[in-house]
């Protein structure tokens, strides 16, 4: 932030300062005009009615009318920010290729967040990650490609993704939340992320956070699927809940009703939602409700994705019921619990080994 100050007091620097505001986070840029309340120059009025129009943030705008009044009344001469035709940096920015990816979770708890960014015409830098469900990331890698190669990894990934292992194209600075999410959790590859996040403030896309999500647009015509189709849906069947005790667990849920004595199947199916509420209220389920709510959103996206839009709504639906992340934490265990060991491990095939040198 100190660079962009030494920008604005040099002569003929105002785009590369304008350039290098835009790249900061709200908070940042924020700080930044916090220290710009010093600057008493005709550079500074300059810079900050430049800013003005090309700002969407109504604190940061607020910020910045705030600093341009403090000038005006310290006798530096202003003028008066508007906004006219397209902003200049918006047409920077839209110049500037960027995508990004995203799978459902396979039978180990894992799955895939990829970016690309454009960082030259015809050079991009290709950020793979695999994410684990309570682990977070477990490797992160990049490599430079170009447009060709971007295209083939981008294409084989797309091609092969098929239920119940789904990748769809989604926004990029989405696919770079999901990162920087599992970096935070793990507390590994930090170094690498905070690099990372340097770019992905300026990505675009629909959906720039999970809230976005619930604004989704799906057709009047499509109602909502109710929950047990949703929870069926395919591209759940290969994720399974895990936790310590599972084993454990599992063996006592499957000798409920297998004693000499013979019980009514009402008796055993109650004794084993006796036993399955027990289960829910150690921590070590409860504890994962967050990373449900988390899992239905990113699901709920995938699902818009996909075009299935009954789908969509019916997980909205869950997401907008406050017990909804437990009621589908007492589905996925259960599921596990009744669930037989003949599960296949592995995540999908990853066309990117093809690009990492």
């Amino acid at each position: 932030m100190t660079d962009i100050a030494d920008l604005i007091n040099e002569i003929g620097n105002l785009d590369s300062s304008v350039k290098a505001f835009a790249l900061l986070s709200k908070e940042q840029k924020l700080q930044f005009l916090e220290k710009l309340k010093t600057l008493r120059t005709d550079s500074a009025g300059n810079f900050l009615t430049t800013i003005y129009p090309l700002e969407h943030e109504k604190t940061v705008q607020k910020a910045i009318k705030t600093l341009l009044f403090r000038l005006k009344t310290a006798g530096v001469k202003v003028s008066e920010p508007h906004i006219q035709g397209e902003p200049v940096l918006k047409k920077v920015e839209e110049a500037r290729e960027h995508r990004g990816l995203m799978s459902n979770y396979d039978a180990d708890g894992t799955r895939v967040s990829v970016v690309a960014l454009q960082v030259k015409r015809n050079t991009y830098i290709l950020i793979h990650a695999i994410l684990h469900f309570s682990k977070g990331i477990i490797e992160m890698a990049n490599a430079q490609v170009d447009r060709e190669g971007l295209k083939g990894v981008f294409g084989e990934y797309l091609k092969d993704g098929r239920k119940p292992f789904v990748v769809v194209e989604i926004s990029p600075r989405y696919a770079s939340l999901l990162i920087e999410e599992a970096s935070a959790y793990s507390g590994t590859y930090a170094d690498q992320v905070k690099e990372f996040k340097i770019f992905s403030a300026r990505l675009g896309g629909e959906i720039q956070k999970p809230g976005d999500i619930y604004r989704l647009e799906a057709p009047d015509s499509v109602p909502p699927l109710p929950f047990d189709r949703v929870m069926t849906n395919d591209i759940f069947q290969p994720f399974v809940l895990s936790w310590d005790t599972m084993e454990d667990d599992k063996k006592q849920f499957a000798d409920i009703g297998g004693s000499s004595i013979v019980l009514p199947p009402y008796m055993v199916e109650e004794k084993r939602q006796t036993f399955l509420s027990a289960l829910l209220d150690r921590d070590a389920l409860k504890s994962q409700a967050p990373r449900i709510k988390r899992l239905l959103e990113d699901y709920a996206y995938l699902f818009h994705r996909l075009g299935e839009f009954g789908a969509f709504k019916g997980m909205i639906q869950i997401l907008h019921d406050p017990q909804g992340p437990f009621k589908v934490l007492s589905f996925l265990a259960q599921k596990t619990l009744e669930k037989k060991e003949d599960r296949q491990s592995g995540l999908i095939v990853s066309p990117y080994e093809q690009v990492r040198s």
